[in-house]
């Protein structure tokens, strides 16, 4: 019976920091996760950005930000793993170019800070997903939600709506019924 007791103290000693950090992530916002992105993320770090908010919805995980002349306007969306790990989502345009062409993702990494993360995430590229310039994807533009988990890919020349991917807690995946507007 004293090895059980034991036992049981040291596995909780060892899943305990785990659990805690894992409900300290939970209770930051899409703000929080923001101010984490690496610095060379956006034309100034990403404090200097607030200021130019158009949108920030705390409670649902969205920041729209307008930009300047050195830096298009983004979209930032919070969307969490089902173990309570955050992946934001950054959508933003081109200089002097078309709007909410390219998507990236982040997570917080061991060191407190936002990491690129893997596309995986996400079925399709976009612009300069691969390193370079990508022709096969230069009509898509995205729409980060304000509200829910679905990203919408439109025609950028029709806005029609070509894909809908929702995040189901571990990556997005396509809703069959995008053909209807």
């Amino acid at each position: 019976m004293k090895r059980l007791s034991i036992f049981v103290v040291l596995a909780l000693g060892l899943c305990l920091p785990f659990a805690l950090g894992a409900a300290d992530e939970k209770k930051m916002t899409v703000v929080d996760y923001f101010l984490l992105l690496p610095d060379k993320t956006l034309e100034a770090p990403p404090r200097a950005w607030l200021g130019n908010a158009q949108v920030i919805d705390r409670q649902n995980g969205y920041i729209s930000i307008a930009g300047d002349g050195a830096q298009p306007s983004f979209q930032v969306a919070l969307f969490r793993y089902r173990d309570g790990r955050s992946l934001l989502a950054l959508c933003s345009g081109e200089l002097e170019g078309d709007d909410s062409v390219t998507l990236d993702f982040f997570e917080l990494g061991a060191d407190g800070k936002m990491h690129k993360a893997s596309r995986r995430v996400f079925p399709i590229g976009d612009r300069w997903s691969s390193g370079e310039y990508e022709s096969k994807y230069e009509d898509l533009q995205f729409e980060l939600p304000r509200q829910g988990r679905t990203i919408l890919v439109r025609s950028h020349k029709s806005g029609k709506v070509l894909h809908k991917f929702t995040w189901n807690g571990e990556k997005f995946v396509e809703q069959r019924d995008a053909a209807s507007n």
